[in-house]
Formats: C-alpha cells, sequence, structure tokens
C-alpha cells in the first residue's frame, strides 16, 4: 500500500524559544562580569532584575553566557597594589637585553605534603577518601637559576631563605656568568627583602654583572613563577612511585624533580615567551 504524498506541501518551520534576555541586557552581563567576573548565576539574575525590572532564570543566564562565547574558569587575581608605570619601566629596562643574558633567581618552599593530589576517583554521589598522616614536617625550599636553557644552578635545602644564603649562592652562581654584555650577565630578582643587599650589588658590580629589580607584585613578568608550576605537578605525578625513596632521601627527590623539569629547554623558552621576553640566541 502506497503512502499518500501532497506534492507540493509546504513544511512549517520550526521556531525555538524566544530569548527572554535582549540585546541590552547581554551587554549590560558583559558590563558586570568585566567588573566581578566571579558572580553566581543568581546575583545575575538578581542584577538583570534590579536593572532592567525582568526576572529571568539562572538557566537563561547560562545559555545567555554560552551563546556569547562566555565560560567560568579559574579567575587570575591580580594585586591592587600593582603599580603600571613601574611595570612599564621594567619592560623597557628588560627590552634593552637579549633573552640568552637574562638569569632569573627565585626561591620556593616545599613540604611532604607537595604529593597530595586534588583530585580522586570515586561512585557518584561520593567523595573520594585517602588515609593521609597529617603534618608538614620539615619545611624545603628550592632555590634555582632560571635561563632560557633551563636551571643552570639550584640549591635545595632546609629552613629559611636569609641575606647569608642568598649572597652565598648569588656567589656561587657568579662563577657561572658571564660580564655584561655576554651570555648570562643579568641577574634579575624580586624585591624580597633579603635581596636587596649591598654585597650582591657590590659582587655583581666586580665581575660584570648587572643587577635587575621586578616590580612589586608582578609574577606574570618572572618565568621561574611558571618553572615552579610546572615543578609541583611533575611532584604530584611522581610521587606514588617513588614513596620509598621520598621517605628515606626526600631532599635528593626534590634535586631530582628540580633536574628534570629544569632540563626541558623548550618549556623554559615558552615561559620566557609568557613574561614578554622574545627568545634570541647568542651569537655563535
Amino acid at each position: 500500500m502506497e503512502r499518500s504524498q501532497t506534492p507540493n506541501a509546504t513544511k512549517t518551520p520550526s521556531v525555538g524559544r524566544r530569548s527572554s534576555i535582549t540585546q541590552s541586557m547581554r551587554n549590560a552581563l558583559r558590563d558586570i562580569l568585566t567588573e566581578r567576573p566571579d558572580m553566581y548565576r543568581s546575583e545575575l539574575v538578581a542584577f538583570l532584575a534590579n536593572k532592567f525590572g525582568i526576572k529571568v532564570s539562572e538557566r537563561s543566564i547560562g545559555r545567555t553566557l554560552q551563546s556569547i562565547g562566555w565560560t567560568r574558569t579559574t579567575i587570575r587575581r591580580i594585586a591592587q597594589q600593582r603599580d603600571d608605570d613601574l611595570r612599564d619601566l621594567y619592560l623597557h629596562t628588560i627590552s634593552i637585553y637579549k633573552s640568552y643574558q637574562l638569569v632569573f633567581v627565585d626561591e620556593s618552599g616545599c613540604d611532604r605534603r607537595a604529593g597530595y593530589r586534588r583530585w580522586g576517583w570515586s561512585p557518584k554521589g561520593t567523595s573520594p577518601v585517602q588515609v593521609t598522616k597529617f603534618g608538614r614536617g620539615k619545611r624545603w625550599h628550592i632555590l634555582p637559576a632560571y635561563t632560557q636553557d633551563g636551571i643552570m644552578l639550584r640549591r635545595v635545602y632546609q629552613g629559611s631563605t636569609d641575606s647569608a644564603l642568598f649572597e652565598d649562592f648569588i656567589a656561587q652562581l657568579l662563577h657561572h656568568c658571564g660580564s655584561y654584555p655576554e651570555p648570562r650577565s643579568v641577574i634579575i630578582i624580586d624585591n624580597a627583602s633579603w635581596h636587596h643587599s649591598e654585597k650582591i650589588q657590590q659582587m655583581c658590580n666586580e665581575v660584570g654583572v648587572i643587577v635587575v629589580f621586578l616590580p612589586p607584585y608582578s609574577p606574570d613578568f618572572n618565568p621561574i613563577e611558571e618553572y615552579f608550576g610546572v615543578l609541583k605537578k611533575f611532584i604530584k605525578k611522581t610521587w606514588s612511585e617513588n614513596e620509598d625513596f621520598i621517605t628515606r632521601e626526600f631532599q635528593m627527590y626534590l634535586e631530582w624533580c628540580v633536574d628534570v623539569v629544569g632540563d626541558d629547554v623548550s618549556t623554559a623558552q615558552s615561559h620566557f615567551l609568557h613574561a614578554r621576553i622574545s627568545i634570541m640566541q647568542p651569537p655563535s
């Protein structure tokens, strides 16, 4: 039996539900989220109701933000005390030098909690549980000198950093540096109190090495900060397979991690690029 057909039947076009959020409301959402990116959907509902007198659903807010290409992601916080003029001055200063002349020096703390992982698997509706012995134990510090080729010198030690220790590290580092304008002849450090040392300045002057200070509250200009981030991820990744070694020789394990991550030239150069430093190779 043949199905009857109507040759010239016109199909009614499907019409989706019209959005209750107008273009003006979309613009207002963009403006308020540019100023306050941490707002919840419920707060955005109240914002639109107060501004336009229209109550919309949280789902409508979500669909609208998705349609204009906005997603919810981790907030990158910027210190209010940051001085844009000092940042501009630093960028001008650093542009005078070549990337192969730059050596960044900074320290980062670490203890036995470094291997803890934040995420885990569990049945749906339950939280993953891992039995852990709490307590930080002894604290270690990692003090590397970072170039576009990776780590050129490092020190891993217990306790805190003070002027005497930092001066001793710089004295050791200077044996591996050239006189300006040779490669590795510009040391860049942040504004920690123990970095402002007359002895450091004197030692560097004697061998022709230039010292440059980063502007305050500007970790984004320091490629070593990204190195520390990669290092901590590597520690978490390799922790479980090295637990016996870590129990016996935690410092040796940290030194191994620092060396492995610091030996990756391509990663180091990407960190320099993110810090607004163009990569150049030294003359042969």
